[in-house]
């Protein structure tokens, strides 16, 4: 896993920087080219399967309606262009979101969840069309900051550290939609966990997320 955060990292940054560095006096940049913030907000939901001494698996879906903000920048690379206002582009970022999972709550409102706050470092390949609709398939790794385990309702239950349950790198497969009218964006994306991010023996967890972002292109 570690290899696959080195690779992205590399790869986002042995792109980006030259683009970076050409000069705006002997080489104008095509409106398509830029760097962009984009925020919103992601529904979570977590597949913990654990396997059991008679050979079973046993799974829980923390899948009840949970919705956590997020934040990232990303910067649009042409690699080619089609037509008058077609692109095929590579798409660095780099952001900050939490994942995890909510238990549905019982008859009582208590519940259960897992929160898993991480920066998240990857890229993709847009196919950009009129420079207004992006198609763009991406894949990420996350770094994780921090894991808790909270109870809602049960006020004699401490929020627990997790974090040594869980694996430090986590990587992600995505698919994203995206619409731009001038400098302003609307974006809408699906994640589904590719690694296990478990530590613990004979069990594993991977987590899938869809978000809604807005955004700004400079």
């Amino acid at each position: 896993m570690k290899k696959l955060f080195y690779f992205l990292f590399v790869l986002a940054n042995s792109v980006a920087v030259p683009c970076l560095a050409q000069k705006t006096e002997t080489q104008a940049k095509p409106k398509a080219v830029g760097l962009g913030i984009e925020a919103g907000v992601g529904y979570n939901s977590m597949q913990t399967t654990l396997k059991l001494n008679t050979g079973e698996d046993s799974s829980a879906t923390l899948n009840h309606f949970w919705m956590q903000p997020c934040i990232r920048l990303h910067y649009d690379i042409v690699l080619k262009k089609f037509g008058s206002n077609n692109y095929l582009k590579l798409k660095p970022f780099a952001g900050y979101y939490t994942f995890g999972g909510k238990l549905k709550p019982d008859q009582n409102g208590n519940t259960d969840i897992f929160a898993f706050s991480s920066l998240e470092l990857g890229t993709g390949i847009s196919i950009d069309i009129n420079n207004k609709f992006q198609i763009t398939p991406l894949i990420k790794a996350q770094y994780l900051l921090s894991a808790k385990h909270r109870y809602l309702r049960i006020s004699n239950i401490p929020t627990s550290d997790i974090k040594t349950d869980y694996q430090t790198l986590a990587a992600d497969a995505g698919l994203q939609f995206r619409f731009k009218y001038h400098h302003f964006t609307v974006g809408a994306e699906a994640w589904l966990g590719i690694s296990n991010f478990s530590k613990l023996p004979n069990r594993t967890s991977k987590e899938n997320n869809f978000r809604l972002l807005i955004g700004y292109e400079f």
